[in-house]
């Protein structure tokens, strides 16, 4: 009888703990992992020299890039010049995110790549635009 009133016992303990299980699975909680952002990275004088200069687009503009002391500057025709990043492997993009940009050197020392840039017009909404380069 001790026997029987133990494994009883133990049956219930069993069915208990196996209730909460099954209960805390459906407690359980789903948080979002929030996307890896890219860090800029610092480029050298040196590296960005291949970079530097203008550019001729395919939409007849001309997109130039420049260094101040530490920071790097694009400016597209004749809008004003715009901080940008360096994320490695020719990828730059603008401090405020309006521009974007990834160069590529070909072997025959010419550059190819291509150009995203939304317009900040006062009164209209932004038209993101792709452009190729066409020469350098």
């Amino acid at each position: 009888m001790k026997h029987s009133l133990t494994a009883v016992g133990l049956l219930l303990v069993a069915a208990n703990a196996a209730a909460q299980g099954s209960a805390g699975a459906d407690q359980s909680v789903v948080v979002p992992a929030q996307k890896a952002k890219a860090e800029h990275r610092l480029i050298s004088p040196q590296d960005f020299y291949q970079y530097q200069g203008a550019y001729a687009l395919s939409n007849g503009q001309t997109l130039t890039l420049t260094r101040g002391a530490v920071r790097l500057y694009a400016q597209l025709g004749q809008q004003a010049r715009q901080e940008i990043h360096w994320y490695g492997d020719g990828r730059f993009t603008a401090a405020d995110g309006s521009l974007t940009m990834n160069i590529v050197w070909l072997n025959d020392d010419t550059a190819t790549g291509e150009l995203s840039f939304t317009p900040r017009v006062a009164g209209t909404s932004p038209i993101k635009t792709h452009i190729a380069f066409a020469a350098r």
